[in-house]
């Protein structure tokens, strides 16, 4: 077989145009669409990143914010915790104030009744006391303990203070009625005379009328009545001022 130079000249051509139009129509394209795939893969790339770093930048944002959130509630529980503690603290003491305030009632209502349970035992004693002094007295009382009574009546009189004489005096000297003498047994001449004399000093002139009347329940002693005025001494009144010592209620 020969070897044909015009033969291999063309396939040299053919070979050429060949490399050319691959060149021309496939090489330029496929680079051209290899560019463009990249430069589309770039901006994948770079929209991924640009939203990876968006979506850190959001994860730091929203990190930032639960760490505000953890503060914020932790300061929330902190203020709540001091706000139930400070509420707690009031009504603790409301709650100490109120029972030292009913264990001030209970003292006070025990110890009133404590003196009113004295008070009427001092009061039941006085009584039984009166009584018992009422029977002895009146078992001793007599014409002369009456007598005894009598001068120490006008000894009383004679030793008033001199506004209580003088305002006795101007009731004497202005009573209408005759004065009531009242005595447990009756009086003799002397006793009415020294009682006069008595009273006379009172009003400096005359003794005042007087009548005369008895009564037993005084059991021994007198009593006159001048106007609003009272004295006496009798061991009915002795008796009676002695149980009025007991204490009364308020």
């Amino acid at each position: 077989m020969e070897f044909n130079w015009l033969t291999f000249g063309f396939e040299i051509v053919n070979f050429l145009v060949l490399v050319w139009l691959l060149h021309r129509l496939l090489y330029r394209p496929v680079l051209a669409m290899i560019q463009r795939r990249r430069d589309e893969i770039a901006d994948q790339a770079r929209a991924a990143e640009a939203q990876q770093a968006e979506a850190e930048q959001r994860k730091a944002e929203y990190d930032r914010r639960l760490e505000d959130w953890a503060g914020e509630r932790t300061q929330a529980r902190r203020e709540l915790d001091e706000e139930l503690e400070r509420e707690r603290q009031r009504r603790l003491q409301a709650l100490e104030a109120e029972l030292a305030d009913r264990r001030r009632r209970e003292e006070t209502l025990a110890s009133r009744q404590a003196e009113q349970a004295r008070e009427a035992a001092e009061t039941a004693a006085l009584t039984l006391a009166g009584r018992f002094a009422a029977r002895l007295l009146g078992a001793a009382a007599g014409p002369d303990v009456q007598a005894r009574l009598v001068r120490l009546l006008v000894a009383e009189v004679g030793a008033l203070p001199a506004q209580r004489r003088a305002a006795l005096g101007e009731a004497l000297g202005s009573a209408a009625a005759p004065l009531q003498v009242t005595s447990a047994y009756p009086l003799d001449d002397a006793q009415r005379a020294e009682l006069a004399q008595a009273l006379a000093a009172l009003t400096g002139g005359s003794a005042p009328a007087m009548s005369y009347a008895e009564d037993p329940v005084l059991l021994a002693g007198v009593r006159l009545q001048i106007g609003a005025w009272q004295l006496g001494a009798n061991l009915q009144d002795e008796l009676q001022a002695f149980t009025e010592l007991a204490p009364t209620d308020d």
